[in-house]
Parts: structure tokens; C-alpha cells; sequence
């Protein structure tokens, strides 16, 4: 699938003032995800021009040339018709978790509104809200790691399995983006990932064991309670290893670059 004029791979949904206010400091949801993330920028529905740039430097430089990138847009028609001409995954599975996948994010759970950050492996759509460079290049980091897969059904299969499904391909985004920043010698997106993609991923893995709960009254308190303490583990394994990285930097690469500069 290629894109031309009428069909850009990369679109913004129209400001709405109210959605929008909404959708960052109404919805529980968003206002939990700053939080946890400890970052006003989580979910917030709008964008600096740098933000996008990021991800879409990040997509053509890994020529990632069908996969669609939607910024703060509804667009439920466009995403039925990606996911119908979708060939990247078996038909029965793409017409029925995919559909449900579609009819539930798509459609009725109004991203605009009470959307997260995701990647649709079903059909290869990026939806991101947040105006954060790292987060939004983990989930490009999703489409890439999906694009390179031999066996897309069952990994996307996989994507639904409570634990398993944000275990390993989680941890692969959220390392490709940092590889990223490094290989840009960004060393300032590069601290800022660790300080927020380690506690997003605790995040996913205490969202996926609170999926395992018996169902009860208090499950919303349960779940949420599961999340802020996998999130809070995830800030302190983040700062370490930014402390860390932060040793070992400048990277060999960007000492390369910088003498070279000097030179000209």
C-alpha cells in the first residue's frame, strides 16, 4: 500500500478545543497516565511541530513506507478501509479479533477522547496523542517490529494475550526507540526516554495482570493499584539506567561526527 495526495500517510484530526481539553484533563484515564508517567504531555491531544517530526523522520528512515500515522484523528472510515485492504494478517483473524479491534478503538472507544497511544497490527495504523518524542516513537517502533516479523498472525495473536502480549513486544519498541535517539545523538530524548518509557512499560505489565483478576467490586481499585505500583517500579529502574547511560556517554559514533565537524 503506497500513498498519494488524497490518501497521506501522515494526518492530523482538526483542533477541537473542548474534545480535546476533555480527552487530556477530564477522561481518568489521561489524567492517570500523566501521573504515572509524571509528564503533563501523556495523552494531551496536540502536538508540537518537533514531536512529529520525530516519528516521521523515524518512519522514513526506516522505510516503513505503509504504515499510516494518525495525530489526534477519529477517522473510522478511513481505518475500516486500511483494515479491509489489510494483507498483512490471516483473513479469520483479521475479520474477527481484528474486528473487534477495530469496532471497539476505532469506532466506539473515540480515540479523541479516550484514545492511548497504540499501533493496529491489523491494519498497520499508528494513533498516537501524546507530545512526547519518545512515545510516539515507540509506537512507531511497534510498526517496525511488526513489518520485520516472518509470521505476523501469530504474532499479532499475541498481541491479545494478557502478559505475553505486552512483555516482549512492548520492551522491543521502547528499546528501539532509545536505539534511536542514540543513533541520532540525541542524548536529551535519550534521558527523557528512560525517565518515561520504563514506567509506560510497567505500566502495560501491571495492566496485563490485572486482566488475570477475579472479577469484583473493586477490580477499578485493584487495577489501578496494580498499574501505579508497576509504574513506580518502572521510574526507579528508569532513572538507574539512565544514570548508567549517562556515564557511558558520548556514544563512539557521535565523538566520530563531532571531530569530524571540527575539522571542516
Amino acid at each position: 500500500m503506497y500513498f498519494d495526495e488524497e490518501n497521506p500517510q501522515f494526518e492530523e484530526g482538526k483542533p477541537y478545543s473542548v474534545l480535546d481539553f476533555i480527552g487530556s484533563w477530564i477522561w481518568i484515564d489521561s489524567l492517570f497516565s500523566k501521573v504515572m508517567i509524571w509528564d503533563r504531555r501523556m495523552q494531551n491531544h496536540k502536538f508540537s511541530f518537533e514531536t512529529k517530526k520525530y516519528l516521521m523522520d523515524y518512519i522514513r528512515d526506516n522505510n516503513l513506507k505503509d504504515v499510516k500515522v494518525r495525530f489526534n484523528q477519529y477517522a473510522p472510515i478511513s481505518d475500516f478501509k486500511r483494515l479491509w485492504d489489510s494483507k498483512s494478517v490471516n483473513p479469520i483473524l483479521k475479520w474477527t479479533i481484528g474486528l473487534y479491534a477495530y469496532v471497539v478503538y476505532d469506532v466506539l472507544f473515540i480515540g479523541r477522547i479516550f484514545g492511548g497511544d497504540h499501533y493496529n497490527p491489523y491494519s498497520n495504523t499508528i494513533h498516537v496523542y501524546s507530545d512526547i518524542p519518545a512515545v510516539v516513537i515507540h509506537e512507531g517502533g511497534h510498526s517496525k517490529d511488526f513489518a520485520q516479523r516472518e509470521y505476523r498472525s501469530l504474532y499479532a495473536l499475541g498481541y491479545a494475550v494478557p502478559i505475553v502480549g505486552a512483555f516482549y513486544p512492548e520492551a522491543r519498541a521502547s528499546d528501539d526507540a532509545i536505539r534511536y535517539f542514540r543513533y541520532l545523538c540525541d542524548k536529551t530524548e535519550e534521558m527523557t526516554a528512560y525517565r518515561t518509557l520504563y514506567p509506560a512499560y510497567g505500566s502495560y505489565v501491571g495492566g496485563g495482570v490485572s486482566k488475570l483478576l477475579p472479577s469484583s467490586p473493586y477490580l477499578a481499585l485493584y487495577t489501578y493499584s496494580i498499574i501505579a505500583a508497576a509504574a513506580s517500579t518502572g521510574h526507579v529502574v528508569g532513572y538507574v539506567r539512565q544514570k548508567q547511560a549517562e556515564k557511558e556517554w558520548v556514544p563512539k559514533e557521535c565523538m566520530i561526527a563531532a571531530e569530524l565537524e571540527k575539522k571542516k
